[in-house]
């Protein structure tokens, strides 16, 4: 993939993003994608296309900022010597901090969005239809928890 759009904040936070999916999806601290993989999720889920070069600068800029660490994986090559595999990727509490501070501003954007009080006994039938609703967002708020990471 060829080229790149997008600032360089908003390549940082998709990528922030893409590990904060892999980390969700797998349920560990920690993942080891390779830079083919990285691309191709941030063009799927973020529209973002950057070259595995411009991806590699964005990797070592979060690296430097303390968001990621990164660590080299090899293997014997056979010859008495190693072959790169691919990078492991650990995520700092400085992420997660990240993702909870945009947790808390979308709450905070969407807090008007509640569902009114109204009597139980309320034969009114706009109330089955707001439980109804509710009923369905709780299902697929339940779904994303599962373990499908949905894009953030």
């Amino acid at each position: 993939m060829v080229g790149c759009n997008g600032g360089i904040e908003s390549q940082r936070d998709g990528l922030k993003k893409t590990f904060i999916g892999i980390a969700k999806t797998h349920n560990k601290f920690y993942c080891y994608a390779t830079r083919e993989t990285l691309c191709l999720l941030l063009s799927k889920y973020h529209s973002i296309n950057v070259s595995p070069r411009t991806l590699s600068r964005r990797l070592t800029e979060l690296h430097n900022q303390g968001y990621i660490i990164r660590q080299m994986r090899t293997r014997p090559n056979g010859n008495g010597g190693k072959r790169f595999t691919c990078n492991l990727y650990y995520l700092t509490k400085k992420l997660l901090f990240w993702v909870k501070k945009l947790g808390d501003y979308a709450r905070k954007v969407f807090s008007h969005f509640r569902e009114p009080i109204m009597a139980h006994n309320s034969s009114d039938p706009r109330r089955r239809d707001l439980k109804s609703a509710s009923r369905i967002v709780e299902i697929l708020w339940k779904s994303d928890i599962k373990g499908r990471a949905s894009p953030i």
